[in-house]
């Protein structure tokens, strides 16, 4: 007889089981465990990327064309910066960074048309302080980012009458209710009471929760900072990087005299990294998280910022071979998204030297260093 523990009973007695035959089935065969379904990996390969097909460009009825769905995107981009910097929410800068990757890679899966983008952002802003050990209060992301949204709208209406041109609602407010609105306060901030407070608590509570299903809960985030400052430091410990001779000869130290080799090599060094950060920083309002890792944009930087500060590669060295693990392909479309950012965002922009980095894209290209196509990126407009 088989004997069968059966805990039910009070007294937790053995009772024994009768088979009905003298010879023991085969046991059956382990149940075959369904591998779970994998999270997509963001970034997304270049490959896989494509701005026709995002879900604001696809939308019913009403789709966004690229060329728009990529100026919401910076438009949104500049006030997450500006709300989670200094002035606002003080958050570090690994936090604003960390919330505009979650907002791009929402609007990677969302469309704009079903999600207002600055309610959007600021459940990013909320969801990136806690990510980040930096968090922030939830009436207090609210007021400021309400603020600093309304003092948007205010200057774009003063724009407008300054022109001369017509008044139409501003951010789907009305001139009298951007100038008076009746949650505000004559301050400038929203009563906590009001109706208007209310509806934008539980909206930002509730697409905070809708961001987290949307990128899978995916909370770890690389920045490309952390990798610059590595390739910066060791490129510049291993000899592989100098000034260009015109460079060279106007670099000078505090007493008037020509910079030696070690404070060379440490204002070398400097200079690269920072404005490899400036870059790094205008990367972010790109989709280019979507499209290559961050060690990737993090080499972009450096070359970026090299060529703009007159700064190459030893007599017998190029680029490509300074920066292992990119391909000329994805350095010159990492460079020209950038480029093409910093040309349409900053007035008064050296073009001449953009134009000496877009010939030396295409000399490399035209090299073949790297392999690929000759073409850096048929879905980017050329930058001139």
């Amino acid at each position: 007889p088989i004997f069968h523990l059966q805990s039910a009973t009070q007294n937790h007695s053995i009772v024994p089981l009768i088979t009905m035959s003298t010879t023991s089935a085969p046991p059956p065969p382990p149940a075959t465990m369904s591998k779970p379904k994998a999270i997509p990996l963001v970034p997304i390969p270049t490959s896989c990327f494509d701005e026709n097909h995002l879900p604001s460009v696809l939308h019913q009825p009403d789709p966004m064309t690229p060329e728009a769905e990529r100026q919401a995107r910076r438009r949104t981009c500049r006030f997450i910066e500006e709300a989670g910097g200094q002035r606002c929410l003080r958050l570090p800068r690994v936090a604003i960074a960390t919330a505009t990757v979650f907002f791009h890679r929402f609007y990677a899966k969302q469309a704009f048309q079903e999600h207002d983008r600055f309610e959007v952002a600021m459940a990013c802003l909320l969801l990136a302080g806690k990510t980040e050990e930096s968090p922030k209060k939830l009436d207090f992301v609210i007021r400021e980012c309400w603020k600093l949204r309304r003092k948007a709208q205010q200057q774009q209406l003063q724009n407008k009458l300054v022109s001369g041109g017509d008044s139409p609602n501003v951010g789907g407010m009305s001139p009298t209710n951007i100038m008076s609105s009746p949650s505000s306060s004559s301050g400038g901030d929203l009563h906590m009471k009001s109706d208007e407070f209310a509806r934008l608590k539980e909206r930002v509570l509730l697409l905070e929760r809708v961001i987290l299903h949307t990128i899978g809960f995916e909370l770890s985030i690389d920045h490309p900072f952390k990798f610059l400052i590595d390739c910066a430091q060791g490129l510049s410990k291993k000899r592989l990087l100098e000034y260009n001779p015109t460079k060279k000869a106007k670099l000078v130290g505090k007493d008037g005299q020509p910079m030696g080799k070690p404070q060379q090599n440490n204002q070398l060094v400097q200079e690269l990294a920072q404005n490899a950060i400036s870059f790094a920083n205008d990367s972010l309002h790109t989709s280019l998280c979507l499209q290559f890792s961050a060690q990737q944009i993090a080499m972009a930087c450096v070359y970026l910022s090299g060529t703009h500060a007159g700064i190459g590669p030893i007599v017998g060295k190029t680029w490509l071979d300074l920066l292992d693990g990119i391909s000329a392909e994805e350095l010159t479309s990492i460079s020209v998204q950038i480029l093409e950012l910093v040309q349409s965002n900053r007035r008064g922009v050296d073009s001449g030297q953009f134009k000496a980095i877009r010939k030396d894209l295409d000399e490399m290209m035209k090299g073949g260093s790297g392999g690929g196509s000759s073409q850096p990126d048929a879905k980017r407009q050329k930058v001139n």
